[in-house]
């Protein structure tokens, strides 16, 4: 269920495991789909492990060799990916995800795209399948198995009732793309300010994602036209709005959100979440699309270890995704207090700027190559925020 990173990544190694996997999507691809689009360096080992890495490298994605981020009070520090690590990458949603869906085919997944999820089968409680709608009309699609990566509205998530959007945060992403902005590097940006923050992924020379994060409150000035919101809103960080006034956007804003969705468990007889399905904090950290990728390996493991022996039982991936998902989580957590308070981001940015070995480690924390739990210890935390 959803041919988005996670629904692909799962149904490759599910068939690389000797497994018969539908694969269907509501969409028609390529589609659009709301994201930074930078992808950390890690997404390269599992992209490998699907066979998809080619594909993606035919798409000529933009390196990201590290990140910058720029406080409130224009303090800034670059944290880079150490060598001979293969960088990162910037690359447009779509392109992504049509190149991974052609990887799924290539598996000799049976993909079905235009076809919608409309309830789940499950007797005894366990699930056993998917009510789907087509062009035929409604029909049963039974399963020994079924992995629900259809996203942030996920039906098979909602209708076991384990998905919800969390309670307190409220935060909307506004993407828009422009051709002619100045100043990009090989380094993605992040642009701190009082209330929300700007991510800049380079595209090209001079193509880059501009995409912005705030509060719900601040979205309701938007009104009805979001394009003007989305071009006043980008004042807010003037070291953005500087490289702007030659540039154009090219295609209209596009906003999304509520962004934070919790999920109870992962897993429930018979089935098993992966991607946004599987809930979602914020993309500060840029981890989404290697999140879902990393999910899915663990849930196509755990769930032909259950095929192969007869089981309906999948809560060892629950496990495996909270030990390989907490601390990732902590850290972001951490990171959204120091944003949400300007002069301590200006303290940490300044103390960052002095102390690149830092700079990077947290950088490193932020591709998922260094462990996140180095990150919560006293020691690190009491380095990076002592003056």
């Amino acid at each position: 269920m959803g041919a988005g990173p996670a629904g692909t990544a799962a149904a490759v190694f599910l068939r690389q495991a000797g497994h018969d996997v539908v694969l269907v999507d509501e969409a028609r691809f390529p589609r659009d789909k709301v994201c930074g689009e930078g992808v950390s360096p890690e997404a390269w080992p599992l992209l490998a492990r699907m066979g998809a890495d080619g594909a993606v490298r035919a798409l000529r994605p933009r390196p990201l060799r590290g990140m910058k981020l720029t406080a409130p009070d224009g303090t800034a520090f670059v944290g880079e990916y150490p060598g001979p690590r293969e960088p990162g990458f910037a690359v447009r949603r779509w392109c992504l995800d049509r190149a991974l869906l052609e990887c799924a085919r290539g598996a000799g997944v049976d993909v079905r795209e235009g076809v919608r999820a409309l309830d789940i089968v499950a007797t005894g409680g366990v699930v056993r399948g998917v009510v789907l709608e087509g062009f035929d009309g409604p029909q049963r699609l039974e399963a020994r198995l079924v992995v629900a990566a259809d996203g942030r509205r996920s039906v098979v998530a909602r209708k076991l009732g384990l998905l919800r959007e969390h309670r307190t945060l409220r935060k909307f992403a506004v993407r828009g793309y422009w051709k002619g902005v100045g100043g990009l590097t090989d380094h993605g940006e992040m642009h701190v300010t009082r209330g929300g923050y700007c991510g800049i992924a380079p595209l090209g020379d001079d193509e880059a994602n501009v995409t912005f994060v705030l509060d719900q409150a601040d979205m309701r000035r938007a009104g009805g036209d979001l394009e003007d919101f989305y071009l006043r809103t980008l004042e807010r960080w003037p070291r953005v709005a500087e490289r702007l006034p030659r540039a154009g956007l090219t295609s209209r804003p596009r906003a999304i959100g509520p962004l934070a969705l919790e999920a109870r468990r992962v897993s429930a007889p018979g089935a098993v979440l992966v991607g946004d399905a599987a809930g979602f904090y914020d993309p500060f950290t840029g981890e989404g699309v290697t999140l879902a990728l990393r999910g899915a390996e663990l849930a196509a493991g755990v769930a032909h270890r259950a095929l192969t022996g007869g089981s309906t039982d999948l809560r060892l991936y629950d496990r495996l995704r909270d030990e390989a998902t907490r601390d990732k989580f902590r850290l972001n957590r951490l990171l959204q207090r120091v944003v949400a308070w300007p002069a301590l981001a200006n303290a940490v940015a300044g103390r960052l700027s002095r102390r690149p070995d830092l700079a990077d480690r947290l950088v490193g924390i932020a591709g998922d190559f260094v462990p996140a739990r180095t990150a919560m210890g006293a020691g690190f935390l009491y380095e990076m925020l002592k003056g």
